[in-house]
């Protein structure tokens, strides 16, 4: 679910989507649901040396940290892939977990053109039923917001993890329709498309309605800095499920994924021992 476009674009689009909103909203509509459901084509990369490819038996990919041991089942956010958990995967391994984290549908190797939330949800849950018992799963960005919407509707795990999550995909659809500068009448019509598409409302998926089902230890990361997720979104879901919140200036979305300090607090959230 998009909410990053480039400097030029985000210039030029809303103007243009304005415009063709006020004479054809419903076009307008359905280019905001292509940017919200269409991850653009990544460049192939080599896998992290120490990674082991995985593939599962519907045709989800993903990379594999360690041989063995309990069990911590990842996934990244829009438009980025499992090779983005490589700290967090040498890590664990060290400890002696096996960290499996995955390619979302319609990212990396794994199959699909188009996704949102609930299409990552379905996805751990997939992956989780070839794993076996889960020690943990961990979300980063969207697949936060999807690890927080899996928990709470079943998938069994020990521990949890939302790094820089969305509290609710109500807001982030708002934003992308401001972002593209989408009128009333296009925007209700965005709204109404997207939540026929994953066949809920956007406010099912709002922590407020999902804080009752998640009852295990859940540690939330987030920079105060993160310019595409608002740090508000974290306190939301910390003070909604009673998670620890660890909290971090300088880092953005993306480097309070990679940042050592950062990984070897969340790492001693999820070893059962240190814990």
């Amino acid at each position: 679910m998009h909410e990053e476009t480039s400097e030029v674009a985000m210039r030029m689009l809303p103007p243009l989507i304005r415009t063709l909103g006020l004479v054809a909203p419903a076009v307008a509509a359905d280019f905001a649901r292509r940017v919200a459901t269409r991850p653009s084509p990544a460049r192939r990369r080599p896998e992290p040396a120490g990674a082991e490819p995985v593939t599962f038996r519907f045709g989800l990919a993903g990379l594999r940290w360690g041989a063995g041991g309990p069990t911590v089942l990842a996934l990244h956010g829009w438009e980025g892939r499992a090779a983005q958990f490589r700290g967090l995967g040498e890590r664990l391994a060290a400890r002696g977990y096996r960290l499996v984290a995955l390619d979302a549908p319609a990212h990396g190797r794994s199959p699909g053109r188009e996704a949102d939330p609930v299409v990552f949800a379905d996805a751990l849950r997939e992956a989780a039923a070839e794993l076996g018992p889960l020690h943990a799963v961990v979300g980063h960005s969207m697949g936060g917001a999807s690890v927080l919407y899996a928990v709470s509707q079943g998938l069994r795990s020990e521990r949890s993890v939302a790094i820089a999550a969305p509290a609710g995909v109500g807001g982030v659809l708002a934003r992308i329709a401001g972002r593209l500068g989408l009128g009333e009448t296009a925007r209700r019509r965005f709204f109404a498309a997207m939540s026929q598409r994953s066949g809920m409302p956007p406010e099912a998926l709002d922590i407020d309605r999902l804080a009752g089902g998640i009852g295990q230890p859940l540690l939330v990361v987030h920079d105060h800095e993160d310019a595409v997720i608002p740090f508000a979104d974290a306190e939301r879901i910390a003070g909604a499920t009673r998670a620890r919140l660890l909290a971090t200036r300088g880092l953005g979305h993306r480097n309070v994924l990679r940042d050592p300090a950062v990984l070897d607090q969340i790492v001693d959230f999820l070893d059962a021992r240190a814990a």
